[in-house]
């Protein structure tokens, strides 16, 4: 391999990490904005309390409903609600 081309694919997998931690920090950041708001907030409202746009907050939305960490649910305003672990709740409540 080329320098040249040695040095794309460094930068290339290192873009991609920092999205992959922007996404999971985003997601914990909308976890922890949804247990807060205990249901008086909508998502998109959730998503631009953190800094996220529409898109987004959706797209974090549907990751968090694929890990199975929230729930479609009417709780209140909000659509959705954390589903429940004893682990879950230990590391939010603080």
């Amino acid at each position: 391999m080329k320098s040249k081309q040695l040095m794309y694919s460094l930068v290339k997998m290192t873009t991609t990490f920092h999205k992959k931690i922007k996404i999971m920090r985003d997601k914990d950041r909308f976890l922890h904005a949804l247990i807060k708001s205990n249901g008086h907030h909508n998502v998109i409202d959730l998503g631009a309390q953190i800094g996220l746009d529409e898109t987004a907050t959706m797209e974090v939305v549907a990751q968090l409903l694929a890990e199975f960490k929230i729930e479609y649910a009417l709780n209140g305003v909000c659509d959705y609600s954390l589903m429940r672990s004893k682990s879950r709740d230990k590391k939010y409540t603080n």
